[in-house]
């Protein structure tokens, strides 16, 4: 009798061994989507800024995964990594390009071309520098000659509007997409073929409409980093004018700067005389780049 239940004891000890053992290895095979790292970062304006993520993702970074038995403990090689701090701070939030994204320094010449577009040409030439030249679809008509030349010698071409409209962001789509593509039209009927990357605003003055058809037509916003208001002829003429852009210039210039000047719209004797100072200068201090097509 003693060895009888001694026996039967030995097989329910057993027998309970056994079912933990099942339990323990079914609980092996689940795991948890845990908080994921590098998920949300901080955005430009010093809150969090989400990037797109899966939804299993998504439940883990706000605490609401659930188990999953297909769900490994260790991430696939499938899971792509979030954007570098360093991508997401250039990136710009409004779609407007300030900065060449290098050290990179770019010479921008708005409202041309004009007669005095030849002698900013022979200067650049001089020096061997490339600049990007945003140039209005009536001026180009005015003086085809001129574009023409600007694209021989290697220069970059912006579309700047068909007749300078500072109120054409806040026009209806089709108004806006008619005076770009009516531009670049212009453009290509004196040179075929030529590559137009970017479209600037008159007077800077962009919207989101702007950006978003600029962007439909192949072009990127261009705005600018160094403003030396040679422009502003009002408020300053002759050498005062020279010398203003010059000490404006010397004094905002950075790697990765877009400087905005003027070869139309008006006298740019005062630019031209600046820039004969300046040219040499910058070119000693930085590298003078045509944005890239």
């Amino acid at each position: 009798m003693t060895r009888t239940r001694l026996a039967l004891g030995a097989l329910i000890s057993a027998a309970a061994l056994a079912l933990t053992g099942c339990a323990a290895s079914d609980a092996s095979s689940v795991s948890w989507h845990g908080p994921s790292s590098g998920v949300v970062d901080g955005g430009q304006d010093g809150g969090t800024q989400a990037h797109p993520i899966s939804d299993s993702t998504a439940q883990a970074a706000t605490g609401a995964g659930k188990p999953s038995a297909s769900a490994s403990a260790t991430p696939s090689a499938s899971t792509s990594a979030a954007p570098s701090a360093s991508a997401s701070a250039t990136a710009p939030s409004d779609g407007i390009m300030r900065k060449t994204g290098n050290d990179g320094v770019a010479l921008t010449f708005d409202d041309g071309p004009s007669a005095d577009t030849p002698k900013l040409l022979a200067m650049l030439r001089q020096h061997n520098i490339k600049a990007t030249f945003c140039v209005v679809g009536v001026a180009v008509q005015e003086f085809p000659q001129y574009l023409q030349e600007i694209v021989k010698d290697g220069h970059t071409l912006c579309n700047h509007t068909w007749k300078h409209d500072e109120k054409l962001g806040k026009k209806s789509a089709d108004t806006i997409r008619a005076d770009l593509q009516r531009t670049n039209d212009e453009i290509r009927k004196v040179v075929p073929g030529a590559q137009i990357k970017y479209f600037r605003h008159p007077g800077g003055n962009f919207t989101p409409a702007a950006v978003q058809i600029a962007t439909e037509l192949g072009m990127v916003s261009l705005g600018w980093t160094v403003d030396p208001s040679d422009w502003n002829t009002k408020k300053w003429s002759g050498n005062q004018m020279t010398q203003h852009i010059i000490s404006n210039v010397r004094n905002n210039t950075k790697p990765g700067a877009v400087i905005l000047s003027h070869d139309g719209g008006g006298d740019r004797s005062a630019t031209l005389a600046a820039y004969k100072t300046l040219l040499p200068e910058l070119k000693q201090q930085f590298t003078l780049v045509a944005l890239p097509v």
